[in-house]
């Protein structure tokens, strides 16, 4: 199929269009010769435009050189950026088929010209001609895509090649927003060449479109470019299963390491928002391991007054950064990542390392949710770079657990010390916008 619509394209049967020439169709043409590098990127609020964009850049990147008659399948809670929607509608019209979910209350709140109906208008041009499975769509989910209730809070693109790369896998904390790329410390993963990871998130993906319960989906393969590292992939929601964090930690050991100084197994957290009694029990998890030894380190966002006395004493941060004399959630920054790290004695081996990178807060709307959690076994330059950049949001994060703020709720509505928060307490909506 996919070279069906490569010839329809040559005869300039998708792309011309009114007022477009040849010319201009080539000038933008994909590079075949580029590479996407695989690996893990931040992006950092506080620095230079460059810093502040990493994660988009790469995206963008991607997206550019896509040929005609490939694939890109993205999950997103939410897409609100002129700058992304305009890539995206310029791979369509040069052929590529764009299938794009997000969360449904944010669709419908955007208004004329933000991203949700340009990109329904856009996408749902030009594919009379092209074969149904690579039709190009925007799509919302009534609640979470695969399971009851929740929300579809994923953050991945799929693309089936980019240049001279293929089988693309891209996910991490940050959505399709303005807000993602200069307000939020967040990480973006690619997994590329893998096959097998690339056909089992392409069967998370069809199950999603169909917008309908489905069982909870879990899957190990080997890396492709780390030898000996394998990779995790677990897509929410969980039901019954292991907790992805507790996954993790309850496979470490925090003395005997032979990689870290000093053999105390380092663990690095990022997780912006704990909440609920899952948010208790990895807490109380975490402390556990900082009593036995455990070199820990905590940056968030969010959490209740209960899990903050579990983690009280720790060395733990709160990373909002507010701009003015109030809260503002279009200005505030703050860390977005949801995920940790993991140095030393873990998994069975004294010299382990392991990152989990997420979309996925640790909270009972979460568990219930449409998120990725992949977990990436025995790669030490992953780990390595996840932990420094741990550290470098604690050497700047303005505020321990004793001077917490509820910054992230400029309208008072989260009291101090409440002891859980209500799935409708957590200000996504807010957060995320902009």
């Amino acid at each position: 199929m996919a070279t069906a619509v490569a010839v329809l394209l040559t005869a300039g049967l998708l792309v011309a269009g009114p007022g477009r020439t040849e010319a201009a169709a080539t000038k933008r043409a994909p590079d075949p010769a580029r590479v996407v590098t695989p690996g893990i990127v931040f992006n950092h609020p506080f620095r230079s435009t460059k810093k502040k964009t990493r994660i988009q850049r790469k995206i963008i990147s991607t997206v550019k050189n896509v040929p005609a008659g490939e694939t890109i399948r993205l999950m997103t809670w939410n897409f609100d950026s002129p700058k992304l929607t305009k890539v995206f509608v310029n791979a369509h019209k040069r052929g590529v088929s764009v299938q794009i979910i997000m969360a449904r209350g944010l669709a419908k709140s955007q208004g004329p010209g933000r991203s949700y109906p340009t990109l329904r208008k856009a996408l749902a041009k030009g594919n009379a001609d092209r074969p149904k499975p690579l039709r190009s769509w925007i799509r919302t989910c009534a609640s979470t895509c695969r399971g009851k209730g929740g929300a579809m809070h994923s953050k991945l693109m799929l693309v089936s090649r980019s240049g001279a790369t293929s089988w693309i896998a891209m996910q991490g904390s940050g959505n399709f927003t303005g807000a993602a790329a200069v307000q939020q410390f967040n990480d973006w993963t690619t997994i590329t060449e893998n096959q097998p990871l690339y056909d089992g998130w392409m069967t998370m993906w069809k199950q999603a479109k169909k917008d309908k319960n489905t069982k909870p989906l879990r899957f190990t393969v080997p890396s492709t470019t780390t030898p000996g590292s394998t990779i995790t992939s677990i897509f929410a929601p969980h039901k019954k299963k292991v907790d992805p964090a507790l996954k993790v930690l309850n496979q470490v050991q925090c003395t005997g390491a032979s990689n870290v100084p000093g053999g105390r197994t380092k663990v690095r957290i990022a997780n912006a928002v704990w909440g609920d009694q899952r948010g208790v029990k990895v807490a109380r998890k975490v402390r556990a391991l900082a009593n036995a030894g455990c070199d820990v380190r905590i940056v968030f966002m969010m959490m209740p007054l209960k899990i903050r006395n579990i983690l009280r004493g720790l060395p733990a941060k709160q990373m909002v950064y507010i701009t003015g004399a109030t809260a503002n959630k279009f200005k505030d920054r703050y860390v977005h990542l949801k995920g940790l790290s993991v140095q030393g004695n873990v998994g069975g081996r004294a010299d382990g390392n392991v990152v989990l990178s997420s979309s996925e807060n640790w909270t009972q709307l979460g568990w219930h949710s449409d998120e990725q959690n992949v977990i990436f076994w025995d790669d030490a330059a992953l780990a390595a770079k996840y932990a420094d950049q741990v550290d470098l949001i604690y050497r700047q994060a303005p505020r321990s657990i004793n001077n917490y703020v509820n910054s992230a709720d400029p309208n008072g509505r989260i009291v101090p010390g409440t002891e859980f928060l209500a799935p409708k307490d957590y200000p996504f909506h807010e957060l995320e916008l902009g």
